[in-house]
């Protein structure tokens, strides 16, 4: 296994960013560009209940020359939504606030994230309409790209059957708070006004059904707005047994909609 960081890779570890104690990792070039780069921020996976920041899936993004961050979000259930929403776009206004510092174009900001991650960086994405409060002065949380790697787009849809057991991301059973499942899912704030989207999902997921991908890609062109949906011969581990595959897609949209050459 590769050594990480890799030497051509500068590691910045637990940075804070968030009144809530929580940190991320800043992954980048060592090689130093004189005009700023985009950034492309990764959002962990594990059901809304487990693991942390992650920046060695950003490796491939670094290598390319963005600025890759991979910030941490309260965990389930602990913290139920919209706790989780809160601190992702708590990242990308750190980010933002920091972009001088980092030689980040702060107006090319992307996102991804695999399943529960992927889940959060749809509603970066799509879910943008309250994003500040009353006389808030902070940087925009909007963000101009989204990766969605097998992730939960619409919590309503019929053939994701969550069961009776309660989420531990809602706290409840999902047939008490489908009110709140519904603010909690991308496809219900997909409009005109989102960013482009990749979708990549496996054909065989059994965890997370590839019709949220379908959905959600659907919704986003009726919305009038760019999505692109690729479909694997896999299951909902796609970002494992395909990773370069995966990895090659996202780097390519990428760089298309954050306007950047690698290098």
């Amino acid at each position: 296994m590769e050594a990480f960081p890799p030497p051509d890779l500068e590691l910045l570890e637990d940075v804070p960013f968030s009144a809530h104690g929580l940190k991320l990792d800043i992954l980048r070039s060592r090689a130093k560009n004189p005009e700023p780069v985009p950034a492309v921020l990764h959002l962990h996976g594990g059901a809304w209940v487990m693991y942390g920041k992650w920046p060695p899936a950003n490796v491939f993004l670094a290598r390319a020359g963005f600025v890759t961050i991979s910030a941490d979000y309260r965990l389930a259930p602990g913290d139920t939504f919209p706790a989780q929403l809160h601190d992702v776009r708590a990242a990308v206004r750190w980010l933002r606030a920091h972009a001088p510092e980092l030689n980040i174009d702060p107006q090319r900001i992307g996102v991804w994230g695999v399943s529960a991650g992927a889940h959060l960086a749809g509603l970066l994405g799509t879910a943008t309409g309250a994003e500040r409060k009353d006389g808030e002065a902070e940087p925009s949380a909007r963000v101009q790209a989204v990766g969605n790697v097998s992730g939960v787009m619409d919590f309503l849809d019929p053939a994701f059957d969550f069961g009776p057991q309660p989420l531990p991301l809602f706290g409840a059973p999902l047939a008490e708070c489908r009110e709140l499942a519904a603010r909690a899912s991308p496809v219900t704030h997909a409009g005109a006004d989102a960013p482009p989207f990749l979708h990549l999902h496996g054909t065989a997921d059994d965890e997370v059904p590839v019709s949220q991908a379908r959905r959600m890609h659907a919704a986003l062109l009726q919305a009038g707005t760019s999505s692109e949906l690729i479909e694997l011969d896999g299951d909902h581990y796609i970002n494992d047994t395909h990773q370069r595959e995966v990895e090659a897609h996202l780097l390519a949209f990428f760089c298309r909609t954050l306007k950047h050459t690698p290098g």
